[in-house]
């Protein structure tokens, strides 16, 4: 599997424990950048990615 598969597929299923409830979003975030970090992801938000 790609590692672009391999993170869709992991966020797919965050949202999914976000919708039945069983994280919150606070959860969710951290989480999110955890794995945007794990799979080299830049934020958009990032200054330091310019």
């Amino acid at each position: 599997m790609t590692k672009e598969m391999e993170f869709a597929k992991c966020m797919a299923l965050l949202r999914k424990a976000v919708r039945m409830e069983l994280i919150t979003e606070a959860e969710y975030t951290i989480a999110r950048n955890k794995l945007m970090d794990r799979f080299l992801i830049i934020r958009e938000d990032d200054p330091m990615a310019a």
